[in-house]
């Protein structure tokens, strides 16, 4: 009988039967990763390293998040994983103060969370993985500064609210200012994250401003705007030409570069986003034999934040080819 026992069971094995099958769901762990912008190529990229650092540790990979800007809906899909008992979240925080609550209650609940991209630094989480967005801001702002020098009059396209934003806005001013001290930040106008309204929203602020001779565009959608913006007021070449520097690595974007429709944006590096969160996550979640001193029951993990740089792309720049192909999903 026990002979018979030990045939039936290496012949469910062997034949890849409900033993196996069994073992391999059990031993599949799900992390996911939340944004604000789902269908963003942006996030495509970041959610392509997590993807791909998941699979090469055996894990699963789940992308969640509202198709527009809803720090709300950001804040559900959150609470949505952490209810499928995720192994762990990595969030991008389309609003700072609202996704304290759901962030610190995945915590609490044992999943390990940390933010991507923009942070929610009054919550609990892990740590931060990304951009240091005062940097970034600061190298955008020396290009412009070293684009129009201390005749800069300059003209913000952004959304209120993200720590990441904030940050870069503030970054932005510090490096202009470091080149051109006399430089003058005129206008800031809020773009809700919408290609059109963007355009709408920067024309209005060319027409009332028309000293406005550099715009910064403080995350990837406006660019498109900014651009029209520009021609509809006849400031798209020439002597008066509006010099705009964008934050993404679009397709559209890159190919504006290239054309020198735009003067510049600020690349980072996404992919390597993702796959950093990724691994802080499955560090986190298996903790050794020494627990996270900061947070008791997670594995170890840096307790300062992990910044993965940016470049400053401008027209001839090689980088632009190698960013044209998107990443497979």
């Amino acid at each position: 009988m026990r002979k018979l026992i030990r045939y039936a069971l290496a012949a469910a094995i062997s034949l890849g039967g409900p033993a196996t099958n069994a073992y391999a769901q059990e031993a599949k762990e799900t992390y996911g990763m939340v944004v604000f912008l789902k269908g963003s190529e942006f996030f495509n990229w970041c959610f392509a390293g997590f993807k791909d650092a998941a699979e090469s540790m055996g894990a699963v990979a789940e992308l969640q998040g509202p198709a527009d800007w809803d720090a709300s809906a950001e804040s559900r899909a959150v609470d949505q994983l952490v209810a499928k008992k995720v192994k762990g979240i990595a969030v991008t925080a389309g609003d700072a103060d609202t996704l304290v609550s759901s962030i610190n209650a995945a915590m609490k609940a044992g999943v390990a969370t940390l933010t991507f991209d923009s942070d929610s630094p009054k919550s609990k989480r892990l740590l931060f993985v990304g951009t240091d967005h005062y940097n970034a801001g600061f190298a955008a702002g020396v290009k412009m500064g070293e684009l129009l020098g201390n005749k800069a009059k300059i003209g913000f396209s952004g959304i209120p609210g993200l720590d990441a934003i904030n940050a870069r806005r503030e970054g932005f001013i510090a490096g202009l200012k470091s080149v051109a001290p006399e430089a003058e930040i005129v206008a800031e106008v809020n773009d809700e994250g919408d290609l059109q309204k963007a355009e709408t929203v920067i024309t209005a602020m060319l027409q009332a401003n028309p000293q406005i001779n550099g715009i910064f565009t403080l995350h990837g959608n406006p660019a498109t705007g900014a651009v029209a913006a520009a021609r509809n007021v006849g400031r798209d070449s020439g002597p008066d030409k509006v010099q705009i520097i964008a934050y993404a690595i679009d397709l559209p974007i890159l190919q504006m570069v290239d054309s020198d429709e735009l003067s510049g944006t600020v690349a980072q590096n996404p992919y390597l986003m993702g796959v950093m969160a990724f691994h802080m996550l499955y560090a986190a979640a298996h903790p050794t034999q020494f627990d996270n001193m900061n947070n008791p029951g997670f594995g170890n993990v840096p307790a300062a934040n992990l910044d993965t740089g940016v470049r400053i792309l401008t027209k001839g720049d090689p980088a632009i080819k190698a960013f044209m192909s998107p990443p497979s999903l």
